[in-house]
């Protein structure tokens, strides 16, 4: 809940299902977002997450979908290992009204599958032009810092 009442389309509300891979979303899909935003949208591939390699669980992606002009995320989509643990943590930042290049300052624990929600804000950020200098994220199993 808000500190205000907010209406019906405030509301986050994710879902998903453990299935095999997992699925799971949270907000609006690319989309409907774009009938009524200009967005920037960002897809991450298991298959270059460290944590995804070790398991040998590298079928699956992370879709963060944010608005252009407030940079606030308007939606996430997962399907892979722990999808449904994934988009809890994009429905925190939805429900504090993060700002993408605030979730990719997150520091996240490595190597895990939230590792991956930490780079598509950081790839988002940057499409978005935000600076999210120093930060660091995966790129193909490797940790490092731009």
């Amino acid at each position: 809940m808000y500190a205000s009442s907010p209406d019906s389309a405030d509301q986050v509300s994710p879902i998903g299902s453990f299935t095999d891979p997992e699925y799971a979303q949270v907000g609006l899909t690319e989309a409907k977002a774009r009938e009524s935003h200009d967005v920037a949208v960002t897809t991450i591939r298991f298959d270059g997450n460290t944590r995804a390699i070790i398991d040998g669980r590298t079928t699956g992606f992370c879709k963060l979908i944010v608005d252009g002009a407030t940079c606030t995320i308007l939606g996430c989509h997962v399907v892979g290992e722990r999808a449904v643990e994934i988009v809890q943590a994009v429905a925190i930042a939805m429900t504090a009204r993060m700002r993408v290049d605030d979730l990719a300052r997150v520091p996240l624990s490595l190597p895990t599958y939230t590792s991956i929600l930490g780079r598509a804000a950081y790839r988002a950020a940057e499409q978005l032009n935000l600076d999210v200098s120093g930060q660091l994220y995966e790129e193909k199993g490797h940790p490092y810092s731009r």
